[in-house]
């Protein structure tokens, strides 16, 4: 009897088109946004402090964040893929309501307990982010890698779907990768001599589950 199955998914630039942050930053702090962008470049600041000095600099209530959110745009094959019924979980960087928000637009809705991200509380304006899953070098904001080793250790054949530096060590560990096509991942799978499936779309994933099932 095969293993069960799990996928674990990145939200931005995997799933979304746009990154969210950086969609709510254009929005409401484009200055902010370019100096916080270039302090994280030059490795001043980690990913971790550019989410929350970001997040937490905006004046808006959660009902403008939300409308904001419709800027962001997804792969719309990914409902073929959550229609699929296949065991998935969101692990992003960024936030839950990021997330949520935005897949809402396209008939999703996901259960609290299936996206892995940090969370965000509006008191009116004032917006704060907290980190449940803080990776140990608090560098990320959330360990994927940990997600991975989790379901690992319960079992389950991990495949993870990403395209950046935040999913480099869950790509390490996972059994499996799907990496956006065109994406710095792809480099780093190379480099690191690391099987993986460059894709286009999340039909292409469904399409290769398809094939290695009929073999």
């Amino acid at each position: 009897m095969s293993k069960k199955l799990i996928f674990l998914i990145d939200f931005d630039i995997t799933i979304s088109k746009r990154d969210s942050t950086d969609t709510l930053l254009s929005v409401y702090q484009p200055e902010l946004k370019a100096d916080i962008r270039k302090k994280y470049r030059s490795g001043e600041i980690t990913m971790k402090e550019y989410l929350q000095t970001g997040i937490e600099s905006l004046n808006i209530t959660k009902e403008e964040f939300l409308e904001t959110l419709k800027l962001v745009g997804i792969d719309e094959t990914f409902v073929d893929f959550v229609k699929s019924g296949i065991e998935f979980k969101i692990v992003s960087a960024g936030t839950k309501l990021n997330i949520s928000g935005v897949l809402r637009n396209y008939g999703i809705d996901l259960n609290e307990d299936e996206i892995i991200s940090n969370d965000i509380k509006f008191d009116e304006n004032k917006i704060t982010v907290s980190f449940p899953y803080l990776d140990k070098e608090q560098y990320y904001g959330v360990d994927k890698k940990e997600a991975v080793q989790k379901y690992k250790d319960e079992g389950y054949t991990v495949y993870f779907v990403g395209d950046g530096p935040s999913d480099y060590r869950a790509i390490e560990v996972a059994d499996f990768s799907f990496v956006r096509k065109g994406t710095r991942a792809i480099k780093f799978c190379q480099e690191n001599e690391i099987d993986f499936f460059e894709f286009k779309n999340f039909d292409e994933i469904l399409n290769y589950l398809k094939k290695q099932e009929s073999k």
